[in-house]
């Protein structure tokens, strides 16, 4: 699944180019990705997946792509509380948009507190290249392009690097909505690993930078009224649905329970 491609400029209108960040000429530079083991306790990739799972994620899949048709593409993913597999859903999502190369997808890491995407995908980000530094340096006038790593010929991850510093004060910034709204100007759908609803307003700021959100919880652990209080958190605003992601079955190997159903 990874690629050695050299770096290349994702192409996009000149009116596009010109909503970019500070309105300057911002080009996004992709470079491959340079493999590290993946953390294969926690993700199972897509063609590895039981079939009953896989095809959850499909019947997920579809569901956004009705949405797509009414024009929503950018999608928030959070849970009540941490631990909950989202990110872990966040990959196995983007995957599974990206399948076959159908459609041309980003995945944004939005949990600069607890990032852990290039953990799960197995992949290094460019020293530098972290999703927050990139925003911290945008805040200081900065105008070097956004880089974002590809995963394959339709997948490209915009993540933080695994044990460096990073900066959570920039989700709060104009920038972070200012670049969600831009990158999306040239994918198909883009998902965003955001953080957990609860404790803090964090979750509330990716709300308004996405077309939808969904919230995903343990089936096994998570606590029903967490759910209620994480949904009434949001609002219904932009709530696309609820994903129940049996983590424990991912670990075990077996079939994984995933469904969708509308908040209540």
């Amino acid at each position: 699944m990874l690629i050695e491609d050299p770096p290349r400029t994702l192409v996009l209108s000149r009116n596009e180019i010109s909503q970019a960040v500070h309105g300057a000429e911002s080009p996004v530079r992709v470079v491959p990705a340079w493999a590290t083991p993946p953390d294969t306790h926690v993700l199972i990739m897509l063609g590895e997946t039981a079939p009953e799972a896989a095809a959850s994620l499909r019947v997920i899949r579809h569901r956004l792509e009705q949405k797509r048709a009414d024009g929503m593409w950018v999608f928030g993913i959070t849970s009540p509380r941490d631990g909950e597999g989202k990110s872990t859903f966040s990959a196995q999502l983007a995957l599974v948009l990206s399948e076959s190369q159908r459609a041309r997808v980003l995945l944004m890491e939005a949990n600069f507190q607890r990032p852990n995407l290039a953990k799960i995908l197995g992949f290094r980000v460019p020293e530098g290249h972290g999703f927050s530094t990139q925003l911290a340096r945008k805040m200081r006038g900065s105008m070097d392009p956004w880089t974002v790593v590809a995963l394959g010929p339709s997948l490209h991850v915009l993540a933080e690097e695994t044990g460096a510093h990073t900066f959570p004060e920039t989700l709060h910034s104009t920038h972070f909505q200012n670049v969600v709204g831009f990158l999306g100007r040239g994918y198909d759908y883009v998902v965003v690993d955001g953080p957990s609803i609860l404790g803090s307003g964090d979750a509330n700021v990716v709300e308004n930078a996405v077309d939808g959100v969904i919230v995903v919880a343990q089936s096994a652990n998570s606590r029903g009224a967490e759910l209620r209080e994480g949904v009434k958190q949001l609002g219904q605003r932009k709530a696309v649905g609820v994903v129940l992601w049996d983590t424990s079955s991912i670990r075990n190997g077996s079939s994984a329970r995933r469904s969708v159903s509308p908040p209540q």
